[in-house]
Order: structure tokens, then C-alpha cells, then sequence
């Protein structure tokens, strides 16, 4: 294991103390059979049956089994402490990798991110499992070897040389085994991950590859994958025999050796025949079943152990990348900017040198690496205090223009900036201040209408709570639901007024930026216009995907997007120049007694 997962696993360890030293505690209970096998066999035998007293024999044997009775207490009693060392653990972890995937560029609407996936379903289970049966195995082993070695020492010290040596070189062949084990079980998840990336990948683009006629490249590169994965579980399944090793010389070498010489040990150091059972009784019956337990579990679940925590100190700590965002004042795009509008306004906050809210140079995005771009080579320059409406059928890019625009998704190339600064470089904690998206699919949580109100602005009074619920057509609302301070439950609202609610909280937002992505659609034209128009009066920017082309008459500027091109215009240019645009708005004829209208910029073509 790296220092990136010791520190991780150290510091969630060091945090539960409490449970760890209760389980310590515990596990001396649970060793006590082991602790007195070996002492209690030698009396019976010396004691009892050997010196003709076989009623002191069974006595001592009973004791040994009473040892063992409350040796099975302590071990019912070590598993409770044990959860709640793993549990919480298990919910910190899961914690810090979606903070710290939620802190990055997520791609809404695309197939999630498999290797995320992978950390949080597989590879935070797998810390979980592997960490409570490391923790069960090693510290029974490490109290096991105390108590054999002071076991044997108490039997005779002569038989610590017989069975330590042994010992020793099995446990440091092993650790030097060690690294050569995890090395292999990296490969494993290597691979694994390498043949999930690869497949998802494949079968996202599966139309395009079809299309090109490379399914059997496509295939081949799966055969390699599958065949790489393949050959990394064989090898590492070869080190078997090194864990065989490890047992054979470090139990049952010793007990060989212990036979071999108990007729010299007898005759020399006054060994007794009950001392030389007792010695093979602390091999045979404590040692040997924990050194197997601790070599198995080491080389299985350790290693995944290891390797899942390194993944996971990765992931939750990640290095930072140099240059990871393109140069906001360079564009080497060869596409000509879309437009630029004069309008203006005094109620936005825009950082010093930026005359845009939005700015787009030369951005491209697909969802998959070998799928056909949505969007390509798009230009888009948004000014301050502007309204624009986006239009286009299904399909043609919108809503990855809203995801792009409001920091959830990065562009393959090209750039974006809001009032100048990327919304990659903005700290998460910090978007929300400077942009509010709406989605389709309004999110309603349980609690009050205060409290759903206030989520983006703590601070809102009652008055000004109460404004936005009239400018909105909330009253309604308001009134059945009994006040602000009423409960509210999701399943209660009808789909229109979950909308409501959601855009009430965004208009209380603080953000100058306001983003809404088809925000509107579960509403009749009337509530739709009446919501519209109040986020156009409201200070700042508002950029509105059109559910209905009505959106588009109230917009200061209208942006098409099409499978032909991307057009940006005023809605009277686009109708008199755009035939795509006169079909959504239901003119299927040229306009009679039009001239060709200003001209209309066109940005680079997309999909």
C-alpha cells in the first residue's frame, strides 16, 4: 500500500478509537483457548493422566473447555465493536469520493462515469469488507503468536528457538512476497477497469460503429481487453503456492522439528511428554489455523484492500492538474464569433475586464470519444442583462449548452467563461453565487415553503418571500398550504407547482445569472409567460430553452440550433431568413412581401 492509502485508512482509524480499544479488549477474551491449550494439554497429561490421576486429567480438560465457551463470548462480543469501526468508515469514504466528484465537471445526461462508478459501488464496498476482515484476522493472529510464544516459553524456554526460527523466516518471506502480490492485484483492477471503460465506451458509440463498418475492430480491442484481464487473474492466482509456503514452514516445520528432537529434549532439558503434546497443541490448534487465516486474508483481501485504498486516496485526494483548463483569452478555433450585443445593465456583478455574462469560443462537446459531436466549433457571446431564448428540436445540443454554461460539463475543446472566468476555476461553493440552473424535473425536499424558498438565499425576508410567491402566481399555493412556514410534500404538488416552487427559490437566488432549461414546460401558456416575464425583469442575465416558441417573441435574442448550423438573430430576422425556424414557429411558406432581412451570423456548424 502507497503512503496516499496508509494516510487514509490511518487517519479513518485513528477517528474510531473508542471501538478499536473495545475490540481489544474482546480479543483477549476470545484467544484465551488458544492461551491455555498448550499449558492446560501438558498438566492433563502430567498431572493427571501420565501420574495416574485421571479425574485431575478430565478436570483440567473441562477447564479448557470452559475456556473455549467464553472464548466464543468474546468473540460474539468483538463483532459489534467491529461495525462500528468498518460502518462509519464505509460512510465517511463514500462521503469524501462524492464531494470530491461533485467538486469536478460532471457531464449531466451522458452515461456515467464507469471508473466513478466503479470507486463508489465497488471499490468503497471492498475497503469495507476487506478492512473488517483484516482487522479480524491480524490482531487475532498478532494475540495468538504473544500468547503461543509465552505458552511455550512457560512449557520450556528451549522450545522458543524450535518454534520462533521457523516462524520468523515463514512471516519474512512472506512480506517480501508482499509487494509482488499487490503488484499483481493493481493489474487486476487495471484491467477491470480498462475492459468496463472500453465496452461502455464501445456500446455508447455502438450506432456510429455499426455505421463506419468497424465492429470488428471494436471487437478485436474488447478480445484484447478480455484476454489482458484474463491473463493478469492467472498470474496473480500463481502466487498460490507462495501462501502454502509460508503455512509449511512456519507451523509444520516447527512440529516437525519438536518430534525429531523430543527424545534429545527429554533426555537433555527435562522435557516432559506433556510438555511435548502441549508444544504440538499450541501448533496445531492455535498457531497453525490463525498463520493460514492471516497468510489467506493477507494475500486475497489485503491486497484489494491495499489497492482499493490507494484508488480511493486518489479519488478523494486527487492531484491537481497543471493547464487542466483551457485559456479563456485564446481561442484557436477558426470559427467567427456568433454575435455581439450592446445590450447592458448596471445590476450584474462581472468581473473587471469581462463585457459578457457568457462567453463560448470555439466549443465542442460530444458524449462519447468516438460519437459525433453535439455541439462543434460553437461561439456564443451572452452581454450582460440579456435575455436569450434557445430553440431547436430534440436532441440538438440545449441542454448541453445549459450544462456547459452553468460548470457541469467541460467542452472537448474550446472554452467557456462566465463574466470572464471559467466555471471550472470557480470553487463549487462559489457557482451557485454566480449562476442558478433550473432544470426540467423540479426538485421539491421536505420541509416548509420557507425552507424550500430559502435554499439559495438563507437570508430572504418574509416580504420579499411573499413578493416573489405573488409575482410568480404562487398565491395560490400559499393559500391552500396554509402560510411559508406550512409543510410541504412533493407528492402533494402537482408537477406544475413543483416548477413553481423551484423557480420562486431560483428568482431568490443571489446569482446574476439565471438559467432556465425548459424550466417552464408542466405550465399552461399563461403561468409560463407570467414566470418568464418576471425573470426578465429580474436583474441580470436570463437564458431560457424554449419549451414553447413563444419563449422566443419575449427574448431580446433567439439562438437556433438545428442539425444544419447554429443561427443567432432577433426573432423577426430569424423568421424572415431561417426556414427551420418558420417550421417550429408554424410558417411552413417564406413570408409574403419580406425582403431578405438583416443579415444573421453564423457560427461554426454543429451536430
Amino acid at each position: 500500500m502507497n503512503r496516499t492509502g496508509r494516510a487514509l485508512l490511518l487517519a479513518e482509524l485513528l477517528a474510531r478509537r473508542a471501538p478499536l480499544l473495545r475490540m481489544t479488549a474482546w480479543t483477549v477474551v476470545e484467544v484465551l483457548p488458544a492461551a491455555l491449550c498448550g499449558w492446560l494439554l501438558a498438566q492433563a497429561l502430567d498431572r493427571g493422566f501420565l501420574a495416574g490421576h485421571p479425574l485431575t486429567g478430565c478436570a483440567l480438560l473441562l477447564a479448557f473447555g470452559l475456556a473455549t465457551v467464553i472464548g466464543a463470548y468474546g468473540s460474539r462480543q468483538v463483532y459489534p465493536q467491529l461495525a462500528d469501526v468498518v460502518e462509519p468508515i464505509r460512510d465517511s469514504l463514500i462521503r469524501r469520493v462524492v464531494q470530491a466528484a461533485l467538486s469536478r465537471p460532471a457531464r449531466r445526461a451522458q452515461r456515467p462515469d464507469t471508473v466513478t462508478v466503479a470507486r463508489l459501488t465497488r471499490q468503497v464496498e471492498t475497503v469495507r469488507e476487506c478492512l473488517a476482515g483484516q482487522l479480524l484476522i491480524v490482531r487475532q493472529f498478532v494475540f495468538t503468536l504473544v500468547f503461543v510464544l509465552l505458552g511455550a516459553a512457560s512449557l520450556n524456554p528451549v522450545l522458543l528457538a524450535l518454534i520462533g526460527l521457523p516462524l520468523l523466516l515463514a512471516l519474512v518471506g512472506f512480506v517480501l512476497l508482499l509487494p509482488w502480490m499487490a503488484n499483481r492485484q493493481r493489474a487486476v483492477l487495471r484491467a477491470e477497469e480498462e475492459f468496463t471503460k472500453l465496452a461502455s465506451n464501445t456500446f455508447g458509440a455502438l450506432r456510429d460503429v455499426v455505421a463506419c463498418g468497424a465492429t470488428g475492430r471494436a471487437g478485436a480491442e474488447l478480445d484484447a481487453a478480455l484476454a489482458l484481464q484474463c491473463t493478469a487473474r492467472n498470474q496473480a492466482a500463481a502466487l498460490a503456492a507462495a501462501r502454502r509456503l509460508t503455512v509449511a514452514v512456519g507451523a509444520h516445520l516447527p512440529a516437525a522439528l519438536i518430534l525429531l528432537a523430543a527424545p534429545a529434549l527429554i533426555r537433555a532439558h527435562g522435557l516432559t511428554t506433556g510438555e511435548v503434546v502441549g508444544a504440538l497443541g499450541y501448533l496445531t490448534v492455535s498457531l497453525e489455523p490463525a498463520l493460514r487465516t492471516l497468510v489467506q486474508g493477507l494475500s486475497a483481501s489485503g491486497l484489494r484492500l491495499a489497492v482499493a485504498a490507494e484508488r480511493l486516496a486518489g479519488a478523494v485526494d486527487p492531484a491537481p492538474a497543471a493547464n487542466s483548463e483551457p485559456d479563456t483569452d485564446t481561442d484557436t478555433s477558426t470559427s467567427t464569433s456568433t454575435s455581439t450585443s450592446t445590450s447592458t445593465s448596471t445590476d450584474r456583478t462581472v468581473r473587471p475586464g469581462s463585457s459578457f455574462a457568457v462567453e463560448l469560443r470555439g466549443v465542442s462537446f460530444s458524449y462519447h470519444r468516438r460519437a459525433e459531436p453535439v455541439l462543434d466549433g460553437l461561439d456564443l457571446r451572452i452581454a450582460r442583462g440579456e435575455h436569450l431564448a434557445v430553440v431547436g428540436s430534440s436532441g440538438v445540443g440545449k441542454s448541453t449548452l445549459t450544462d456547459l454554461i452553468a460548470g457541469l460539463a467541460a467542452p472537448d475543446r474550446g472554452s467557456v467563461s462566465l463574466a470572464g472566468l471559467p466555471p471550472t476555476r470557480i470553487a463549487p461553493s462559489e457557482l451557485p453565487s454566480r449562476r442558478v440552473l433550473i432544470p426540467q424535473q423540479a426538485y421539491v425536499f421536505a420541509g416548509t415553503l420557507r425552507e424550500n424558498l430559502q435554499q439559495l438565499n438563507p437570508t430572504a425576508e418574509t416580504a420579499e418571500l411573499e413578493r416573489v410567491t405573488h409575482l410568480l402566481g404562487l398565491t395560490e399555493l400559499l393559500t391552500r398550504c396554509g402560510g411559508l412556514d406550512a409543510q410541504l410534500r412533493a407528492g402533494d404538488l402537482s408537477a406544475g407547482e413543483r416548477q413553481l416552487v423551484a423557480l420562486a427559490r431560483a428568482y431568490l437566488s443571489p446569482a446574476p445569472l439565471a438559467i432556465l432549461d425548459e424550466a417552464t414546460s408542466q405550465l399552461d401558456p399563461a403561468a409560463e409567460a407570467l414566470a418568464e416575464q418576471a425573470f426578465a425583469e429580474r436583474p441580470g442575465t436570463l437564458v431560457v430553452i424554449a419549451h414553447r416558441i413563444s419563449s422566443a417573441l419575449r427574448a431580446d435574442r433567439v439562438l437556433l440550433l438545428d442539425t444544419t448550423g447554429a443561427l443567432l438573430g432577433t426573432h423577426d430576422e430569424l423568421l424572415a431568413d431561417s426556414p427551420g425556424y418558420r417550421r417550429l414557429v408554424g410558417h411552413w411558406a417564406e413570408p409574403v412581401g419580406t425582403g431578405p432581412g438583416p443579415a444573421v451570423s453564423r457560427p461554426a456548424h454543429h451536430r
